[in-house]
C-alpha cells in the first residue's frame, strides 16, 4: 500500500502572527517526491522571541516572495496539486498552520471545499505528543540535514512526516 504524506509547517511573527515562511514536503513510501519552501519579509515589528530564536536559524532560507499574499498563493497552488490521496499533516497546527488555510479562504485563494479534510495534527497522537524531535530520537529516525534545523519549516515538515510514517508502519 502506497502511503503519501503531505507535511506542512510555517514560521510566523509570533504565535498568532502572520506567516513569513512556509515549508512543505510530499513523501511517498519514505521518499521525497516534491518540496515547497518560501519566505517573505515580516510585516510590521518583528516579535522579540522570533528575532532571537527563529530568524538566526532561517538565515539560509532566501526571501522568495515580496509579500504574504503572493507566498500564500504559491503555497496553496502547491498544496492543491499535491493533496490528492495524501495524509495532510501538521504538528501542533493551531493556530499557525490552520491560519494559512483560513487566510487563504478569506482571500479567495482557497475554495470552500479545498481545505484538508481531515487536517491531521500528529501532536494528538499520544506516541508523538508535543515533540516530534523526541519521538524521532527515541525511534532512531534520522532527519536529513537542513541549514538552521528546528526553525527551518522544511526541517519541521520532514521531521513530522518521518515521525508520522514510522508510527503508521508500527500500527499495521
Amino acid at each position: 500500500e502506497i502511503m503519501k504524506i503531505l507535511s506542512i509547517d510555517a514560521e510566523t511573527n509570533g504565535l498568532w502572527g502572520q506567516a513569513f515562511s512556509i515549508g512543505a514536503v510530499l513523501i511517498e513510501n519514505g521518499k521525497e517526491i516534491k518540496r515547497f519552501v518560501a519566505r517573505c519579509p515580516i510585516g510590521g515589528d518583528t516579535n522579540e522571541w522570533v528575532a532571537a530564536n527563529v530568524l538566526p536559524q532561517m538565515a539560509a532560507i532566501p526571501v522568495t516572495h515580496t509579500d504574504y499574499n503572493s507566498m500564500l498563493t504559491d503555497f496553496i497552488n502547491f498544496y492543491m496539486k499535491n493533496k490528492t490521496d495524501a495524509h495532510v499533516i501538521v504538528h501542533m497546527g493551531v493556530p499557525v498552520e490552520a491560519k494559512l488555510f483560513l487566510d487563504a479562504h478569506s482571500l479567495g485563494i482557497l475554495g470552500d471545499w479545498d481545505a484538508p479534510y481531515p487536517l491531521i495534527d500528529i501532536s494528538a497522537l499520544p506516541e508523538i505528543g508535543t515533540s516530534v524531535d523526541d519521538y524521532n530520537e527515541k525511534n532512531g529516525i534520522d532527519i536529513p540535514s537542513f541549514d538552521g534545523g528546528t526553525h527551518n519549516p522544511l526541517y519541521d515538515s520532514y521531521a513530522a512526516a518521518m515521525a508520522y510514517e514510522t508510527l503508521q508502519k508500527k500500527r499495521k
